[in-house]
């Protein structure tokens, strides 16, 4: 959430609630568990889907239920950024606050991590010949999305659509559908295993599930930099730790 929140800000976190919005930043524990390092992680994220609904990305842009999102002036994406062959000086970096990302090539030839804002004021600096965001085709397979499956050709830019599981549905299953559901049917304490063309749920030839929580899609504010639902798939409500409703102050050393 770099850019939203800088590291020395304080935040109001409310822990008990009854409803979550969409374009709620929560605070949330990692759900993905390192067995070799039982401690708790914990993050901030965007909540962008709501149980029930369903989320696609498309070139970059959000839409839930079929409708565009609005992007906050926060949302940083990453853009190639092509120099009048002249390196950038660290004046130049701090003058436009160029911090995530550095040169890529001996031709001047940069990446960085930029809100719309700061691309468009980079293009009428004299210094820069060239500036684009940087974008992955449609149905280029990236293996580390979720769920990792050829069957699911996403990736970070090009994603879903997702529909996003909530408390008592009904989830119906085979050998494709599965991949989208096993790490949640895992997570509600059972074991899910395929036997040529049937499911089989603790055991138990199964072709539907019914979730026992709700789940949610959320996304990181540093688009192209996150660690979020594009990765590991449904949140869980009950890593949900709460939600910032608040920023007090910024803390100054």
């Amino acid at each position: 959430m770099r850019g939203t929140y800088d590291y020395n800000d304080l935040l109001l976190i409310k822990k008990v609630i009854f409803a979550f919005e969409q374009n709620d930043v929560l605070y949330v524990e990692y759900p993905v568990k390192d067995s070799a390092d039982p401690r708790k992680t914990f993050l901030f994220t965007r909540l962008i889907g709501l149980p029930g609904d369903t989320a696609l990305i498309a070139d970059k842009l959000v839409y839930i239920n079929g409708q565009q999102l609005k992007e906050d002036s926060t949302i940083q994406k990453n853009y190639f950024i092509e120099t009048n062959h002249k390196a950038l000086t660290d004046l130049f970096k701090k003058t436009y606050q160029l911090s995530e990302g550095g040169e890529i090539s001996n031709e001047f030839d940069y990446s960085y991590s930029l809100t719309r804002h700061q691309s468009e004021f980079l293009k009428k600096d004299t210094t820069i010949k060239k500036i684009a965001l940087k974008s992955e085709k449609q149905n280029n397979f990236d293996e580390t999305c979720f769920p990792y499956s050829l069957h699911y050709p996403w990736n970070l830019d090009y994603y879903g659509k997702l529909y996003i599981p909530k408390k008592n549905d009904t989830l119906r299953l085979d050998t494709v559908s599965v991949k989208l559901y096993s790490d949640l049917i895992r997570g509600e304490k059972n074991t899910v295993e395929i036997r040529k063309d049937s499911i089989f749920i603790s055991g138990i030839h199964s072709t539907i599930y019914v979730p026992k929580q709700n789940y949610f899609f959320v996304l990181g504010d540093n688009r192209d930099n996150a660690n979020d639902s594009r990765s590991w798939g449904f949140l869980p409500e009950k890593y949900i730790v709460g939600k910032v409703v608040g920023r007090l102050t910024k803390a100054r050393k």
